[in-house]
């Protein structure tokens, strides 16, 4: 049974950030207000015009991963203090696992399981129905992975994740070690077959959150180059989206949108085709053309987004310290 935290009383910034919703204005709520900003008038038909950014909770260390689970309840990485939180409508916040493998990233399959990317391990993980962890994978040919960061199941039940350097770069978020597969990569896993497939992604240098566009014909990826060293401009900060066949091969690479101020993080789709990404003032969310729409500013780092299941229509934030909750009108694609 996991440990449990006291439930929260006060939540910081006053639980209900208030916030209205405007055309253009400044990039980051630099105000330590959260807001929603629109950029374009399409972005009404995401998120109510008085759609007003919750916090549920601001004691982490380093918000990552959210998940929103079948039966109820979103589940995050607090990376930094090697621990997995759920918070539960009315019940508020407890430890759902620790220690937790310096978990980054969390998915569903299709049975329901939950697939981590294990910074610890310096592989992927799934939680089975005994409630035990099965390491999936953590071997390219002979090499270890470096720290997986972020994943995604697709409906033939293949795990596609992402494998910069983060986890043992910084020492608060994994065991350490040294990288030797020759590079920051991305995969595709088939838990069937046991089969793990190096993707062609050279035009990304260190990929991060990705995500499928409706009918997983294109497949958005991360680059968080610039996350290795923020004072270098050069370093890539941008989305890049690549067709995928029917065979899982990816082609096409092309930068579908920048991302600043700082880089993309997590990503995810809606049910339109809009992208969702994180950046360091809050959410920014795209066209399927790459046109930016709105965003929605955050007083805190951010680093991924969860959108809710059946009629919990919203979108759950980690930034920092936080985890918050906004009301939307869109659901995550591919469900």
């Amino acid at each position: 049974m996991p440990s449990t935290l006291r439930l929260l009383s006060r939540p910081l910034y006053g639980g209900l950030l208030m916030a209205g919703i405007s055309l253009g204005g400044s990039t980051h709520a630099d105000d330590g207000a959260a807001r929603v900003v629109a950029d374009d008038p399409a972005f009404h038909a995401l998120i109510d015009s008085d759609a007003i950014p919750e916090r549920l909770y601001g004691e982490a260390l380093w918000s990552e991963g959210p998940l929103a689970l079948p039966q109820g309840g979103v589940i995050w990485s607090d990376i930094k203090s090697n621990r997995v939180l759920i918070w539960r409508e009315g019940e508020g916040v407890s430890e759902w696992l620790k220690p937790a493998q310096f978990h980054n990233g969390h998915a569903l399959d299709q049975q329901g399981r939950v697939v981590a990317a294990s910074h610890g391990r310096r592989g992927v993980e799934r939680r089975e129905e005994n409630g035990e962890w099965r390491l999936l994978v953590d071997i390219d040919g002979m090499n270890k992975l470096n720290s997986p960061n972020d994943l995604v199941v697709d409906t033939n039940g293949d795990i596609w994740f992402t494998d910069p350097t983060f986890g043992i770069d910084v020492p608060e978020e994994g065991y350490g070690g040294r990288a030797v597969t020759g590079g920051e990569f991305v995969y595709r896993f088939d838990p069937q077959r046991h089969e793990l497939t190096r993707l062609e992604t050279s035009m990304v240098k260190t990929p991060n959150g990705l995500a499928f566009a409706p009918g997983e014909h294109i497949l958005y990826i991360a680059d968080s180059q610039q996350a290795h060293d923020r004072d270098d401009d050069s370093l890539n900060h941008h989305i890049v989206a690549y067709d995928v066949d029917e065979n899982g091969a990816l082609s096409g690479a092309r930068v579908f949108a920048e991302v600043s101020p700082g880089v993309p993080d997590g990503i995810k789709v809606d049910e339109q085709g809009n992208v969702w990404s994180s950046s360091d003032s809050g959410i920014q969310v795209f066209s399927p053309a790459g046109k930016r729409l709105g965003r929605i500013e955050l007083p805190e780092r951010t680093a991924n987004l969860a959108f809710g299941r059946g009629d919990d229509r919203a979108v759950y934030i980690t930034a920092s310290a936080s985890l918050y909750r906004v009301p939307v009108k869109v659901d995550e694609a591919n469900r």
